[in-house]
């Protein structure tokens, strides 16, 4: 795994390194993070210098309005807004348990999972895939990410807890500093506990009999399938 140095993009790392069958992911070739401010020029040199083309934003519809992306209008990559779940309190029940939050995700946007694989089985990469902070939305479709490239859902839930050493102390200071950029104050809901990520791949395996299952529910075809567990090797 690398972690990129960035300085307005949090949470900015590969998930190359991880053991799976047959060797271990690859490394640049998915970068998840999050965006929660506008990126610097030197985030974007970052991003250059890794050879990344394509941004997969997967906030909500409303997100993306209230706060346009950078990437949007940029000549130098190309941006796709495929949203996986509206974050907003006045929207959702922001008190259901997180892992409920991200099986309705699964469930409710079952066709932007569906093509955000389409998109990453009909593009060469590097891409970078990001939430507001990285750590939910981003986090689910990285657990997705590594499940299908085999490995362990030990390792897929150490990856999502690190979200935590990187997200919380941004919002911390954020909160601290009142710059309302975080509207979230209740730190257990900042935090990245394994066990979120563990009951969401619980829940596809009993609503779907497995993740496969659930993509050809989604909308992908075997082979589509097929190729979606080839994006990280």
């Amino acid at each position: 795994m690398t972690v990129y140095p960035t300085e307005n993009i949090i949470n900015c790392r590969d998930l190359g390194g991880y053991a799976c069958p047959g060797g271990v992911t690859a490394g640049g070739r998915v970068i998840r993070c999050g965006i929660p401010k506008t990126p610097s020029q030197a985030d974007i040199r970052i991003l250059k210098n890794a050879g990344v083309k394509d941004i997969i934003d997967l906030r909500g519809v409303k997100e993306a309005e209230d706060m346009p992306s950078f990437f949007k209008d940029n000549p130098d990559f190309y941006y796709h807004h495929i949203p996986t779940l509206e974050a907003n309190p006045a929207l959702n029940d922001i008190n259901l348990p997180i892992w409920e939050m991200y099986a309705i995700s699964l469930r409710e946007y079952s066709r932007g999972y569906r093509d955000v694989f389409r998109l990453l089985i009909s593009l060469d990469g590097p891409f970078l895939i990001h939430c507001f902070l990285g750590k939910d939305r981003t986090g689910i479709l990285s657990a997705l990410l590594l499940s299908l490239a085999g490995v362990s859902r030990e390792l897929i839930a150490r990856d999502y807890r690190l979200s935590e050493d990187y997200v919380l102390p941004f919002a911390k200071r954020e909160i601290e500093n009142k710059t309302g950029l975080i509207w979230e104050q209740d730190e257990s809901r900042l935090r990245s506990k394994e066990e979120n990520i563990l009951k969401c791949l619980e829940f596809i395996d009993s609503a779907y009999g497995g993740l496969e299952g659930y993509l050809e529910t989604a909308g992908l075809d075997s082979r589509e399938v097929e190729r979606s567990k080839k994006i990280l090797l």
